[in-house]
């Protein structure tokens, strides 16, 4: 059986994307914190049950120095080979200035969303290019094209390092049989926006929430076709380009504000 290792498995895209690895007949390794464990294990409970699959669960704090060497320990022990991996786990700080952030907050949000993706990616793309097949999923964000975004300076700089890290090993893996795809969302309907603090939703609605099983479906159809990236929704890439071609950065970054900005109509 093949096995597909997923970080931030519990809710949102990552248990959608699950459920499409489970459907396909492909084994989980499930990862979360420990603040989700009983969520975590119902989950792969869930999974066991429904499909004719292994399904385990495993817990780890991303976010902290050292976590990623903890988790590859664990994903050994279970002596499963990983061929496909998706690098969901994320957080981020929202509707803040850079000058008000929290600095343990803010090395959590690094360590989580740049170094330990960059990790686990390092150490599992050796044995998927040995074996001359594997495919890797990095979830970045469509924040990482809108520069300078305004009130989410280093989620976005932090989404930014993802879209270009995916997209570079994209091109080293050429002729090795192995593909990274990073999927760019925009808002989606997951607990992303009250875990980063983000008060007041309603102007994030205003844009259009997408569904994270939605966003599943498009990113896993675009990993198994071995596509390098993939934007979902029209309003997505007419707000990624307009940021591109803007003659304003002051602009840019004064409507990317107002998006996330934690006061009330």
């Amino acid at each position: 059986m093949r096995y597909a290792l997923i970080t931030g498995a519990t809710g949102g895209i990552g248990a959608e994307l699950a459920k499409l690895f489970a459907r396909d007949g492909i084994g989980l390794v499930l990862c979360s914190s420990p603040r989700s464990r009983d969520k975590l294990q119902a989950l792969a409970a869930e999974l066991k049950g429904s499909y004719p699959i292994e399904a385990h669960g495993v817990c780890e704090d991303l976010s902290v120095p050292g976590a990623a060497g903890r988790l590859i320990e664990q994903v050994n022990a279970l002596g499963l080979p990983i061929e496909f991996l998706v690098n969901n786990a994320g957080v981020g700080i929202v509707g803040l200035a850079y000058q008000d952030y929290d600095a343990t907050q803010l090395t959590a949000m690094l360590q989580l969303n740049i170094v330990t993706l960059s990790q686990l990616t390092l150490y599992y793309v050796r044995p998927m290019i040995e074996r001359g097949h594997g495919r890797i999923l990095n979830l970045s964000s469509s924040a990482g094209y809108v520069v300078p975004h305004g009130l989410e300076a280093a989620y976005a700089a932090s989404k930014a390092y993802v879209i270009s890290v995916s997209e570079s090993l994209s091109h080293d893996l050429r002729r090795t049989g192995v593909t990274c795809t990073h999927l760019a969302p925009g808002p989606t309907r997951t607990n992303f926006f009250v875990a980063a603090g983000l008060v007041d939703e309603r102007r994030m609605a205003k844009l259009g929430y997408s569904q994270p099983d939605d966003i599943a479906r498009i990113g896993y159809r675009a990993m198994h076709a071995g596509r390098t990236a993939v934007m979902p929704g029209l309003s997505n890439n007419i707000v990624t380009w307009l940021a591109r071609i803007s003659p304003s950065r002051t602009l840019t970054g004064n409507i990317s504000a107002y998006v996330v900005s934690r006061e009330l109509d």
